[in-house]
């Protein structure tokens, strides 16, 4: 009897893990056109201002903000996730703050191989290691 009952709890559990993953997927927010705000970079959790570290792709290429500079670049897509970002570059005025912050973001996308999104974060890999973590900002009313 507790052997059923041990197996009945763990399929319940499996239902309903799947169907929340499921909504999870479903409801994900889109690669392109979503604005992106960093929230992780190499293991390291960080809360930057609003209108800073942002990336977005869209059918023009790259384009995004770090501390005070503004970055472009171009990226492509494949199979199984991956993604490559390629002539990656930015404006170059001297920040009073976060410029090394910029210049570490800039190697994480230059490294980048593939990425996953879960529901509103996007995690920037390389062959399986997570580099960085953006989370989708809210649209501006």
């Amino acid at each position: 009897m507790k052997k059923l009952l041990a197996v009945m709890l763990a399929a319940a559990l499996a239902v309903g893990c799947c169907s929340t993953c499921r909504m999870r997927v479903k409801n994900a927010k889109p690669l392109e056109g979503t604005v992106w705000h960093l929230t992780k970079i190499g293991g390291e959790s960080l809360t930057l201002p609003a209108d800073e570290f942002n990336i977005i792709l869209n059918e023009n290429g790259l384009g995004g903000r770090g501390a005070c500079n503004s970055l472009l670049g171009q990226y492509a897509t494949g199979d199984k996730f991956a993604l490559r970002f390629s002539h990656l570059g930015s404006t170059k005025m001297l920040c009073p703050h976060n410029e090394q912050l910029e210049n570490r973001l800039t190697q994480i996308l230059s490294k980048t191989t593939h990425y996953d999104i879960d529901y509103d974060m996007l995690m920037l890999m390389q062959n399986g290691t997570v580099l960085a973590v953006f989370k989708a900002q809210e649209a501006s009313k």
